[in-house]
């Protein structure tokens, strides 16, 4: 593991163990056995670890989507869905990273997303263009669908973590992929 690496991997475990508020370049080095003007030569400023941070999130959230290929619909935004709780709930941290912090590597809509820098909710709205033709997807523009999908989503993790639902992970991973179908497939209105 590279310096670089490393402070990365301590800077996630402050950010769960202390939160934002907690992060800091001095206390990051401390804990990675690094000077720290060693974590400076890496990282200019709190900011600039954060997007590193941000950045690292997304990728391995890229990865975990890209593992889910081949499957149809609904198979596949059910397999997404789930896949969003699980890092959500194993992950916080980099779930936070991803898609809670402003990390400066967050995607913006409608720019980031329809110049197609945000790879997911880009396959993802291919994936419901994909359905509409089938026949499969509700009308609507793919990308506002996608959106759609992924706010039901996000908030419900939201209120999850903050525990507002008496339910098991099963349950609410259930409730997650209802919910999800009721946003983009067919029929799913009541």
């Amino acid at each position: 593991m590279t310096t670089k690496e490393r402070i990365l991997a301590v800077a996630i475990s402050e950010l769960e163990a202390n939160g934002l508020e907690g992060l800091s370049l001095r206390a990051v080095g401390q804990k990675a056995g690094i000077t720290p003007m060693a974590v400076y030569r890496h990282f200019a400023d709190k900011a600039a670890l954060l997007q590193a941070v941000g950045a690292h999130a997304l990728d391995l959230w890229q990865r975990r989507v890209q593992a889910l290929t081949g499957l149809p619909l609904p198979a596949a935004f059910d397999a997404l869905a789930t896949a969003f709780v699980d890092f959500a709930l194993d992950e916080p941290a980099l779930f936070d990273a991803a898609f809670v912090l402003k990390t400066r590597a967050e995607r913006i809509y409608p720019e980031d997303f329809e110049a197609g820098r945000s790879p997911v909710i880009g396959g993802v709205a291919q994936r419901l263009a994909e359905g509409q033709a089938a026949g499969l997807v509700r009308a609507g523009p793919p990308l506002e669908l996608a959106m759609g999908v992924w706010g039901v989503l996000q908030g419900l993790v939201d209120l999850h973590r903050s525990g507002r639902f008496n339910l098991s992970r099963t349950e609410f991973t259930a409730l997650c992929l209802r919910s999800a179908a009721r946003i983009y497939l067919k029929g799913e209105e009541e």
